[in-house]
Order: structure tokens, then C-alpha cells, then sequence
């Protein structure tokens, strides 16, 4: 029999404001902003849920730590390949934030990150969902996390990208991305006080066109 996929919790875009509530100050204070942010929204979930260790930390972003990949490719440019930069190399690969969500949570068990353009999220989501429905695992926090900077910002608005309407929201979008970062908890058993069932994960590649996704939900 398989198991029932339920959202025991659910946190975005922690603001700035409220890092110190969740983040040492010393520890984080080489971390660039998609990292104190992602960081501190996974840790409120953890927090709100109880779950301190999931089975399962699964992120998706489209690309990865842009202002670390900036700093580096910029130092690089100015200062030639012999620039010593190792924390913004580090911290620049897109595997970045679900390694230090690990990390700092102490969390050893299963840790992947997805990268598919605008359906990164949606594939980390059916990741866990599986993993949890044949019962290989039984909670997972999965996350979106991306950044846009000002130079990307003006990049892509140059070349026509405007913004989108993300839940009645006009949010600045680069055609594969979103500034934002969501941490949601699942867990195979309800809890007190359940938010949805995950009742499926549907993926759809399109030859010469745009993969689509779609996350279907019951809410509680």
C-alpha cells in the first residue's frame, strides 16, 4: 500500500529583518543573500514543523547562486585565473544551498539539488513524492531557491523579459526564474494540523518547446 504525501509545513521569503531569529551572525557572515535566505526560510519551516532532521533535503533552482557566480566570473575577468576566490567558488556551484541547509542542520541523510529551468522546483517536488509514496522515505524538505541581481535584472530586461503574475503577485521574472525562496515540509503521516495532501506530481516534456509541470493538491 502506499503512503500519503502531506504539506505539515510551508515558509517564504523570510525577510532580512528576521535572519537573526534563525541564523548565527558569525557563522553566516560570508553568506551572500540567496544563502542567508534560503537558509533561514528552510530553518523556519524546520522550526514551525519540529521535523530538526527530514529524511530528505531535495532543492530546485533554475541558476544557481548568481551574486557568488558574478563575484567570481568577475575576479576571474579582472584580475586573471591565477585570483585566489575560493568561498565565492564554493559557493557559486548550484548544489550550494542544499548542502548547507545540510550542513548546518546536521542533517546526513538524502541531499539533491534539481536544476530544470522553470520546473525545478516541481522536479525536486516529485522527487520526494515518490521517494515518500513506496516508502523509501517519510519527511523531506524540499525547496525553491533562486536570486536575480541588478545586473541580471537589467540583462534580461533589456533583452524583453518583463515580470509575471505569481499568485495575483507581479514578481521579477528572467524567463526561467523567480527572485525567491520557498521551503516546504511533507511528511507521510498528517500531524495535527496537515496544510494539503500531494496527490500528484505531473511532469510534461515538449519536443521544441518549453517542459511544463504541474504539483496537484488537496487542501486540508
Amino acid at each position: 500500500m502506499e503512503n500519503k504525501v502531506y504539506v505539515i509545513g510551508c515558509a517564504e521569503n523570510v525577510p532580512e529583518e528576521e535572519y537573526r531569529r534563525y541564523l548565527n551572525p558569525m557563522k553566516t557572515r560570508r553568506y551572500g543573500r540567496l544563502l542567508k535566505r534560503a537558509l533561514a526560510t528552510a530553518l523556519k519551516v524546520i522550526g514551525e514543523t519540529g521535523v530538526e532532521h527530514p529524511d530528505a533535503i531535495i532543492n530546485g533552482t533554475a541558476l544557481g547562486c548568481l551574486e557568488e557566480t558574478e563575484y567570481l566570473l568577475n575576479g576571474l575577468a579582472l584580475e586573471g585565473e591565477e585570483v585566489s576566490m575560493p568561498t565565492h567558488f564554493m559557493q557559486s556551484t548550484h548544489n550550494t544551498v542544499a548542502s548547507l541547509i545540510g550542513i548546518y542542520t546536521h542533517t546526513h541523510g538524502y541531499n539533491c539539488t534539481y536544476s530544470h529551468r522553470k520546473i525545478s522546483f516541481e522536479c525536486a517536488m516529485q522527487d520526494a513524492f515518490i521517494q515518500m509514496k513506496v516508502g523509501k522515505i517519510r519527511t523531506a524538505l524540499v525547496c525553491a531557491n533562486d536570486e536575480l541581481t541588478p545586473r541580471v535584472k537589467k540583462i534580461f530586461n533589456d533583452l524583453g523579459f518583463g515580470k509575471e503574475l505569481v499568485d495575483g503577485n507581479s514578481v521579477p521574472m528572467v524567463g526561467v526564474a523567480t527572485d525567491r525562496s520557498v521551503a516546504v515540509m511533507l511528511s507521510t503521516e498528517p500531524g495535527e494540523h496537515p496544510l494539503a495532501e500531494i496527490t500528484a506530481v505531473e511532469i510534461w516534456h515538449g519536443v521544441g518547446k518549453e517542459d511544463t509541470a504541474e504539483i496537484k493538491y488537496t487542501a486540508l
